[in-house]
């Protein structure tokens, strides 16, 4: 295996094993979206959903249409629903490469019937329905309305309906419960008045998935649960989730400092004591924090050991003094575990004052995606390079 000096590791082995539990909790007969956008949230888009659509997934949710058209351009022909906005640039390719929309208002449906029909094709089309996101989708109000005029239009049809979830992880439910009663609402007018029955109806998330059980109807959404990250400390008490990144780097530089002496961009550190300062190739390019400066800890050798100066564009400093023995090209754990040491995104999202999905969705263009299966001694590369980031 090709040695890299900064990757992610993506154990799919762990992956799957997340989709069985998710899958173990939801209602019978009931679809599973994954949620690959931004990259699959850091982990790689592609080997990613390959690998859930072999074990399960049946669906792919992506945020806008490059991401889609990845999807497609790598042989992934499953559908794929774009939970956000369509430009009118993009619609020729939506329509071509067979991409369910998400239609939140009535002029987009119009110019995609329009390219539909340029194209002699007839584009399946879900409704977003705002029950409470304040952000796309039609109201409750006018989502029958809505149904109306876009059924209205030949080239496309309506077959699934979808709302998102603002609060689905807050302490209470109260709000989730009526988003969902108002889009219960909207099913049974869409009934009443037209006869209509969504074939697909869509609306629970990671956290509603696993919290609110009549949120499932015909597919669930599922984004974060499947990486194997907690983003509001709830998940671990309900279902059994491994974490899939591991963001490794190596030892480029070694150092040793006599006390006294300041470490990076505006000596915010000092040494105290002779130290053994380690240089490795991460910095806020990458997407590690700038705001991790003197805060963070990284793991050599079974150890943590605490990152000293800021955090720079290309490069981190670590206090490697008490790491034992330690070598030019050693491995340095920024986020997974080493034995009992342990380091997530978690808490890396705790020290910067954010959320994980950020610390997983930043990582940049230099890191390289590593695919493994695990166990460890069974360990098979099956990527060794980026996939799009």
């Amino acid at each position: 295996m090709r040695k890299h000096r900064l990757w992610a590791e993506i154990d799919l082995s762990a992956l799957v094993a997340n989709l069985d539990e998710i899958r173990s909790r939801q209602t019978p007969g009931c679809e599973i979206m994954a949620v690959v956008k931004a990259n699959a949230y850091g982990h790689g888009a592609v080997a990613v959903s390959k690998t859930l659509l072999a074990h399960g997934a049946t669906w792919l949710g992506v945020g806008d249409s490059s991401e889609a058209l990845e999807l497609r351009h790598a042989g992934i022909e499953a559908p794929i629903l774009i939970l956000g906005a369509i430009i009118d640039d993009e619609a020729p390719d939506v329509v071509r490469e067979n991409i369910t929309p998400f239609i939140h208002s009535a002029d987009r449906a119009r110019f995609l019937n329009e390219e539909a029909a340029r194209q002699g094709r007839v584009l399946d089309v879900h409704l977003n329905v705002d029950t409470g996101m304040g952000r796309l989708g039609a109201s409750p109000r006018t989502a029958v309305e809505l149904l109306r005029d876009v059924r209205s239009l030949p080239n496309l049809r309506v077959t699934g309906l979808g709302t998102h979830f603002s609060a689905a992880s807050a302490p209470t439910l109260h709000f989730a419960r009526e988003q969902l009663r108002l889009l219960n609402r909207v099913i049974d007018e869409a009934a009443e008045l037209y006869g209509y029955h969504f074939q697909t109806v869509h609306a629970a998330n990671s956290a509603a998935m696993l919290r609110m059980e009549d949120s499932h109807f015909d597919m669930v959404r599922v984004g974060i649960a499947l990486y194997g990250i907690d983003p509001d400390g709830f998940f671990r008490d309900v279902i059994s989730l491994k974490p899939v990144l591991s963001l490794k780097t190596r030892i480029i530089y070694l150092k040793t400092l006599p006390p006294g002496t300041p470490v990076g961009y505006k000596r915010s550190y000092r040494t105290h004591r002779e130290t053994r300062v380690a240089t490795v190739p991460v910095g806020y390019n990458d997407g590690y924090s700038y705001l991790l400066s003197n805060k963070a800890q990284a793991i050599v050798n079974g150890r943590k050991v605490p990152v000293i100066g800021n955090v720079t564009m290309d490069y981190t400093m670590v206090d490697v003094t008490y790491a034992g023995e330690v070598h030019t090209g050693d491995e340095v754990i920024l986020i997974g575990r080493d034995g009992n040491a342990r380091v997530t995104a978690e808490e890396l999202a705790n020290l910067t004052g954010t959320i994980p999905y950020e610390v997983t969705c930043l990582l940049g263009r230099r890191v390289r995606r590593v695919y493994i299966r695990k166990p460890r001694e069974q360990q098979k590369v099956l990527t060794d390079a980026a996939t799009s980031d």
